[in-house]
């Protein structure tokens, strides 16, 4: 009999320890669990709270493509006036000279406000955008401004060549002249400003008639035309899928 109770003792005491450990264990996982589940909600509610603030970047960026979209057509269109007054009416030198400092006054560049994107990025918390389309979305609009600032890049060369063709056939005095009066003037009807100057008080004169000379100040801007307008073209482009990204990320997340 005492052989008997020593033994169911000994049992008693192994299923205690399973059942000890098994309810350890799974107060352990649940824990787990449920502090993962907390963690989870949490970086949900911070990924909700960013897209609603990326909301307020995207608007910004596509007030800003307005405003630079204008100036730099602006800039573009004089571009063409010159090389056709340099082909056609060489003497018409007053619109001449006003349409070379024209276009180096009105030179903007695109770029975004990706603070929220860059919170999101640094934090880890993209991968709990679950909606894939919205995700590559998000990720492909603000990779684009990499090409964008390779653009700029190019812009800068391009003008930094029209700069040194100038010194050709204009007077430097002429231009401290004109900039005397230089203004900025909103275009209301998209939000856009441009930088306008005043024309010479006098007809002025050109440095040089040589064809070789009218040809290479010719050639500069028409280059920084063609490369300013292909640059305006894909902002659009990219202003647009600014608008489009605003639409996904409202109805994703129920915003209004």
């Amino acid at each position: 009999m005492e052989v008997h109770a020593h033994t169911h003792t000994a049992r008693q005491k192994w299923t205690h320890y399973f059942w000890e450990f098994l309810m350890l264990f799974l107060a352990v996982s649940l824990g787990f669990y449920a502090e993962n589940t907390r963690e989870t909600i949490l970086h949900k509610k911070e990924v909700k709270t960013q897209l609603n603030s990326m909301l307020s970047d995207l608007q910004s960026d596509i007030t800003l493509f307005d405003s630079v979209t204008d100036r730099n057509s602006y800039g573009a269109k004089m571009a063409d006036s010159l090389v056709e007054l340099l082909h056609s009416d060489i003497t018409n030198t007053t619109d001449i000279y006003f349409a070379a400092r024209i276009v180096t006054a009105n030179l903007g560049y695109y770029y975004t406000n990706s603070k929220s994107f860059d919170q999101l990025k640094t934090a880890g918390l993209l991968r709990y955008i679950k909606n894939k389309e919205l995700l590559d979305s998000i990720g492909s609009y603000y990779a684009s401004f990499q090409w964008l600032s390779n653009q700029i890049d190019l812009l800068r060369l391009k003008m930094d060549e029209v700069h040194k063709g100038n010194t050709r056939l204009f007077d430097g005095y002429v231009f401290q002249q004109m900039t005397m009066s230089i203004k900025i003037i909103s275009n209301s009807g998209v939000g856009g400003q441009r930088t306008t100057i005043s024309k010479p008080l006098v007809k002025p004169s050109l440095l040089s008639i040589d064809v070789k000379d009218i040809n290479n100040v010719s050639l500069n801007y028409h280059y920084y035309a063609t490369t300013i307008k292909f640059y305006i073209r894909n902002a659009i482009a990219l202003q647009n899928r600014a608008k489009g990204l605003i639409e996904m990320i409202k109805k994703e997340y129920r915003f209004k």
